[in-house]
């Protein structure tokens, strides 16, 4: 399921990546089967770190721009994997990465496309 963010504000996408964030853990919580402690362990790891991530950026792009209210759409467990890859390609100098001007803004969607990436390489090759 690719994710769109064509006239997304950042408020939006804001809301977006802890809607993200609480996708991982649901699908967390239900992974099951071959290769199941890898998966388990990896998106433990990444609903985890993006949390930190999303207050960090939220609260600096607060500082500059003042208090936004957020609100989180709900959530569903959904493919990691394809979750993932949707974000990854939004924030790596994507359309989310150019709705900002400010370096220390994109700086810190290079953070979430590392750990995005570092995710995927996870599911993907640690069974």
């Amino acid at each position: 399921m690719a994710l769109q963010f064509n006239t997304m504000k950042p408020i939006d996408f804001f809301g977006k990546l802890f809607q993200i964030r609480d996708q991982i853990h649901l699908t967390h919580l239900a992974v099951k089967g071959p290769g199941a402690h890898a998966a388990h362990t990896a998106l433990n790891d990444y609903y985890e770190e993006i949390l930190e991530l999303t207050d960090t950026l939220i609260e600096s792009y607060q500082g500059k721009y003042g208090v936004i209210e957020l609100s989180i759409p709900s959530s569903t467990k959904m493919d990691a994997i394809s979750l993932l890859k949707s974000l990854a390609i939004l924030t790596d100098g994507g359309s989310v990465y150019n709705m900002f001007t400010e370096t220390w803004i994109q700086n810190q969607l290079d953070e979430i496309s590392a750990l995005t990436y570092r995710t995927i390489y996870k599911l993907e090759n640690l069974k």
